[in-house]
């Protein structure tokens, strides 16, 4: 078993270092870069309808500009998430400040307290941005969805967004079902030193 959770570990690592630097996240405010936290906040961008969700990102010279829309896997057509990648100009020559707004569907099972990011899909950035939308497809079980974006020409940089935030019922129910996992495993083994 040792020997089994070694070799994970180590495949893990090797993916992860041959990815270069991985940029999390998430759609209420818990980014971070290597596991370095992300400063976030919330305010309307130089593009875009409304006030959201948005990160800091690491880079003193910017980001290409444009929009990465996150498609639901069920229905191929419908846009989940929309992460807007833009260089704001900072005040009196601070320089740019390199920045992704996050946008998600408000869904009917959301219930308050939202996230940051639950305030609708606006319309995609076609004008002016870098590059047109680019469309990724989200990956995993519907609550545990993510999208992993490389930009073009940058294989250095993967952006892995979490879509979906677990609800907490969802997460005391997972909780619940590992607690009771390993209370069977406990059971079991003393059980089996009780016949020995």
């Amino acid at each position: 078993m040792k020997k089994l959770m070694t070799i994970c570990l180590v495949c893990v690592l090797t993916t992860a270092a041959s990815q270069g630097m991985v940029i999390t996240l998430d759609e209420n405010g818990h980014g971070n870069v290597d596991g370095t936290p992300l400063v976030y906040g919330v305010d309307n961008p130089p593009v875009g309808n409304w006030a959201t969700l948005y990160y800091v990102l690491p880079f003193t010279t910017g980001v290409v500009t444009g929009d990465v829309a996150a498609l639901e896997p069920q229905i191929t057509s419908q846009i989940s998430d929309v992460l807007r990648f833009i260089n704001v100009q900072q005040e009196a020559g601070g320089g740019i400040e390199a920045r992704v707004y996050v946008y998600s569907e408000m869904e009917t099972r959301d219930i308050p307290p939202y996230d940051l990011a639950d305030t609708g899909i606006p319309s995609l950035w076609t004008s002016g941005a870098d590059h047109d939308p680019v469309y990724v497809n989200e990956v995993g079980p519907e609550g545990f969805n993510y999208v992993d974006y490389t930009p073009l020409g940058q294989t250095e940089i993967t952006y892995h967004f979490i879509s979906d935030i677990p609800e907490p019922a969802t997460i005391a129910l997972l909780g619940l079902g590992a607690l009771s996992l390993i209370r069977r495993k406990k059971v079991e083994r003393m059980c089996a030193q009780a016949g020995q």
